[in-house]
């Protein structure tokens, strides 16, 4: 890949980092929505993060490309609903007016479209530091040296 290349691809990593706060589905209502803890997705600078809806809490890998010339991002997440293991996959993309727009799919199980907004301020910027997740963190792509 040109450097050029790798610039772009990162920049448009950028516009989805941070931690989005799920404010609307089809299929749940709010209050189901933020059942355990407020409803959010958060992408991160590594391409993980986290999901956490109703009593879904689960880590995400996520990459970004390109749809009609616009930045689109895929992920595929693994966790817990309730007790039970549980996993899925989704796709969002941000919408003219700033907002995360896009679809949720439970494996074997419910789809819906979802509505999220940025919390934190500007793209790229990590949202300040609430408690610690109860996920395991997932390693990172790189190893330690």
């Amino acid at each position: 890949m040109s450097e050029e290349a790798g610039r772009t691809r990162r920049q448009k990593a950028t516009v989805f980092r941070g931690k989005w706060r799920i404010i609307d589905t089809d299929l749940w209502d709010v209050d189901a929505l933020d059942l355990m803890e407020p409803a959010h997705i958060t992408f991160d600078a590594s391409g993980l993060g986290e999901l956490q809806l109703i009593a879904i809490g689960a880590a995400i890998d996520y990459r970004v490309s390109e749809r009609d010339g616009m930045p689109f991002v895929e992920f595929s997440w693994s966790g817990y609903d309730d007790s039970d293991q549980a996993s899925g996959r989704g796709w969002g993309r941000i919408e003219p007016g700033g907002t995360l727009k896009g679809k949720l799919f439970i494996h074997q199980g419910d789809e819906s479209a979802f509505t999220a907004s940025r919390e934190g301020g500007r793209p790229g910027r990590s949202p300040s530091r609430g408690k610690p997740s109860d996920l395991p963190r997932q390693r990172s792509r790189r190893p330690r040296r």
